[in-house]
């Protein structure tokens, strides 16, 4: 298969051959409903023959295109990204984030870190040693994160930001949520939104994307397009699922099912299903 590669597999801890998605998702702030967008596949850099090497693209540059088209085609307030996006070239304003543990932040306004200034800069496991605020649990993902405590800080290009340390002592489990536009308890909701594409991925893995079989890269990239093509109606239909089928459906895989039932059991599925 064409650009398979090794790569790291959170789920199991280990290097696996596979493809590698770079994923997007829009969030409907009126509705709170959330929509995968477009898909790119990575490819690493030692994948390009010599003379097609100048048609390497980083991940970050491939979510660089994938943003410049939404905001093209929507109204788009702001992003939210794991830590591999958390690049200065990239966020630019109003984005969620969450930086890696070696990343480095000042409490106070140092301006860009320096040779003269460096010492002031700490990194987020430096941080974890000496903050901790107990919190009342009352936040849904806070329950993973007994310990947690919020500041402002400054990155070591000299932009301030909004900071959130969240550790669990019992298992060593830390997140460092990050923010430039939202304060007080509206930084662990804004951090949540960036969920569902969780939810996503562990859904088109079962629809299909978690072992496929395919010759060339571009068979690849249609087979992940058309997964989510078909998890976008599966989604609306599970929103919609009481009015549709008579009953709520709480996942994909549930509303596929009551989809086959009401085509194969139904004679007047167009009016039911389609309605």
């Amino acid at each position: 298969m064409e650009d398979v590669g090794w790569f790291h597999d959170h789920a199991s801890g280990n290097n696996v051959l596979a493809h590698q998605p770079v994923t997007t998702m829009l969030h409907d702030l009126e509705t709170d409903e959330f929509y995968p967008f477009l898909i790119r596949m990575y490819r690493k850099k030692s994948m390009f023959i010599h003379e097609d090497i100048d048609k390497f693209r980083t991940k970050l540059e491939i979510m660089t295109e994938l943003f410049e088209i939404a905001s093209n085609n929507f109204n788009i307030s702001g992003k939210t990204v794991d830590s591999w996006y958390s690049s200065n070239r990239f966020l630019g304003d109003h984005y969620v984030t969450e930086l890696k543990s070696n990343r480095k932040v000042s409490l106070v306004d140092m301006g860009k870190m320096t040779n003269g200034n460096h010492e002031m800069f700490y990194t987020m496991n430096e941080l974890l040693e000496t903050t901790f605020v107990m919190h009342e649990r009352d936040l849904g993902i806070l329950s993973d994160f007994p310990l947690y405590a919020k500041m402002k800080a400054w990155l070591s290009n000299g932009d301030a930001v909004n900071l959130v340390l969240l550790y669990n002592p019992g298992n060593g489990r830390k997140k460092f949520p990050a923010f430039d536009y939202v304060e007080g308890n509206d930084l662990i909701t804004a951090w949540n939104a960036g969920w569902p594409i969780e939810s996503f991925h562990n859904d088109a893995r079962d629809m299909g994307l978690g072992e496929y079989q395919v010759r060339d890269s571009e068979g690849s990239l249609i087979h992940a397009s058309i997964t989510v093509t078909v998890y976008t109606p599966l989604y609306t239909m599970m929103k919609a699922s009481k009015r549709i089928f008579g009953k709520v459906l709480k996942t994909i895989g549930e509303c596929s099912g009551a989809i086959k039932e009401t085509l194969f059991f139904k004679k007047n599925y167009k009016s039911g299903l389609f309605s």
